[in-house]
């Protein structure tokens, strides 16, 4: 580690936040099940009913642009015009950091397509939603027979709002709840690899034995874990609380449970002195974690693409989430997914290559070209996939995922920025897990939760 590069306060919030797209997701009540069509100008629009068309049509997709993403694309729009010779497919592609911001100004414009990509990350559905930018497709999806136990029910709920569907799930997996490990440096330590039965406290002695010192200088990290947000979520399920109450009203941080698992992330930064703080973090942690200076790291399943820059270097393997006093380690449902616009006059056409890009093949080639998967049992469970031993493990969490949630007023990347950068100094070490410390963020954040919808 002779590089001396340090990381910002803002790239070490990046670094311990490992997920393709931060997700964030809802946890609705409401069943999957279709829905009848909401009153017209409420807010909750269905897709237009329409007859599929008998000359050719054009659907413009609006899709967020991502190397996975496009390659998958640039494969399945030839088949399914070739499959669907009366429709064309238009792609139009966006920064995700721009996407919201270029819908809304389609929608201003007129000039919104007919299918539009959409996630739980940052509460970009709900946004859309409220912006009254996308349908429901319950009707379309009843119509067509659609078989919606294709999809795991989390995924259908958690993109299931006042009883409106607003999509088929695209991508999705079970939040930040996978430990990757690097079987040499565990091996050299002497220690056995993590697996689904490993413990907190076992996890912390893995740590520890992973860890290398040279003098007073860590040459070597036992584990990285995420302090973001969705990270909280895990390890206060693990301790067998929620970062939020179930009607997304409560921000309950200060909790009890809460406090303990605070303090057990906290040991790993600078009690124990395992994982790297702000200014030991060098580059980015899927950097480090590519290197070879980690033992351990939490992830999501994207982080799986890092395979590729690792090569040779040494040999890695996943397990779950260290399991916590709850008796879990804690996961979330997220999901990507694809919607019908309310602005489009093909609903039927358009609503054909939503589910064609969240069928069992599109789900499966996304696995292929490596990364997050289709949000189906019968993609994860596919032997194409399976292959991979790490994938069998990314099988059995999702499996076993718990049911996403996500604040009540959608101002999930509000509050979620504003919890990351109250945080910061904890993981600094400028500040304690006091009670008043603790007791000062919960306060901010629900300021944040008690405001009206956007």
């Amino acid at each position: 580690m002779s590089d001396k590069r340090s990381m910002s306060r803002r790239g070490f919030l990046r670094a311990t936040a490992f997920t393709t797209v931060g997700l964030a997701l809802a946890a609705c009540a409401a069943p999957a099940a279709p829905a009848s069509a909401p009153a017209a100008g409420s807010g909750e629009s269905a897709a237009p009913a329409a007859a599929p068309a008998a000359e050719k049509v054009t659907v413009r997709f609006h899709a967020r642009i991502g190397q996975q993403e496009d390659a998958l694309y640039d494969m399945q729009m030839p088949k399914f015009m070739a499959e669907n010779p009366n429709i064309e497919i238009v792609k139009e592609s966006f920064p995700g950091a721009e996407f919201n911001t270029k819908m809304s100004t389609m929608q201003a414009g007129g000039t919104l397509g007919d299918v539009m990509w959409s996630a739980l990350g940052g509460s970009t559905i709900q946004f859309a939603y409220a912006q009254n930018q996308i349908a429901s497709v319950s009707d379309l999806a009843a119509s067509e027979g659609v078989d919606l136990s294709q999809w795991y029910e989390g995924c259908l709920n958690a993109i299931t709002l006042e009883g409106n569907l607003l999509g088929l799930p695209f991508k999705s997996h079970p939040g930040l709840a996978i430990i990757y490990y690097n079987q040499n440096i565990l091996d050299e330590a002497g220690v056995a690899y993590p697996t689904a039965a490993t413990t907190l406290a076992e996890q912390v002695e893995i740590a520890k034995a992973a860890t290398k010192k040279e003098g007073d200088r860590i040459t070597q990290f036992g584990y990285l874990p995420g302090t973001d947000w969705k990270s909280h979520v895990t390890i206060f399920r693990a301790f067998g609380t929620e970062l939020i109450n179930e009607e997304g009203t409560v921000f309950q941080l200060n909790s009890e449970l809460g406090m303990q698992a605070i303090n057990h992330l906290y040991d790993f930064f600078h009690t124990h002195q395992v994982s790297p703080s702000p200014d030991q973090i060098l580059g980015s942690g899927n950097e480090m974690w590519i290197s070879g200076v980690l033992g351990l790291i939490q992830g999501g399943t994207s982080t799986s693409v890092t395979g590729g820059a690792i090569g040779d270097k040494f040999k890695w393997m996943v397990a779950p989430n260290a399991v916590g006093p709850a008796g879990v380690g804690g996961s979330d449902f997220e999901v990507d997914a694809y919607c019908v616009t309310t602005t489009t006059t093909h609903a039927p056409e358009a609503f054909k290559w939503v589910q064609y890009l969240c069928s069992k093949d599109s789900g499966i080639q996304l696995g292929l070209i490596g990364g997050t998967v289709g949000g189906r049992p019968d993609v994860y469970n596919a032997p194409e996939l399976l292959v991979f031993p790490f994938r069998q493990v990314f099988k059995e969490v999702m499996d076993n995922a718990q049911a996403s949630r996500i604040i009540a007023n959608w101002r999930q990347t509000e509050a979620q920025n504003t919890f990351a950068q109250l945080m910061q100094p904890l993981w600094a070490g400028e500040e304690q897990p006091t009670q008043a410390f603790i007791d000062s963020v919960t306060e901010q954040v629900q300021t944040i939760m008690d405001l009206p919808k956007p």
